[in-house]
């Protein structure tokens, strides 16, 4: 398989994946991923930490959708190759009991080179400190795991 198509094939599984986290489908987002998937966001809010294993990143999935909106009025996205990992930039809205910011997201996925499932995730908002205002203003103490 060439690198372009393979690149390609990465772009349209972040396109399905970001499709299934707007309609809360699970399944689909569960089924890209290997059975001992990471998932990092750095910060300090509720959601912040290391997440391993489909389980801990599903719950992870359920409490970020509480917070964050995609979606196609939310601008461009761009994508960025590098060997196994796909960087992909977009803009969200983070939303707050009293707060929407907006701001780009970059998530890094890391593929194994076997069925092309995602083995490890990290994702990083733009502005850190306003992402974990907002993020813990929403949920608080609550954890993601």
């Amino acid at each position: 398989m060439s690198s372009e198509t393979l690149n390609s094939d990465r772009e349209s599984l972040f396109a399905e994946l970001l499709a299934a986290f707007g309609r809360r489908d699970h399944a689909v987002i569960r089924a890209s991923m290997r059975p001992d998937v990471t998932l990092t966001l750095p910060g300090s809010s509720p959601l912040a930490g290391t997440h391993r294993g489909i389980a801990e990143v599903g719950h992870f999935v359920v409490a970020l959708r509480m917070v964050l909106q995609t979606g196609q009025n939310n601008g461009e996205i761009s994508f960025l190759h590098e060997g196994d990992q796909m960087v992909v930039r977009h803009q969200v809205s983070v939303l707050g009991p009293r707060h929407t910011a907006e701001m780009v997201l970059r998530q890094r996925f890391t593929f194994d080179g076997e069925g092309g499932k995602l083995a490890s995730i990290t994702v990083e908002p733009e502005d850190e400190g306003l992402f974990d205002y907002v993020v813990q203003s929403a949920l608080g103490n609550a954890h993601a795991s």
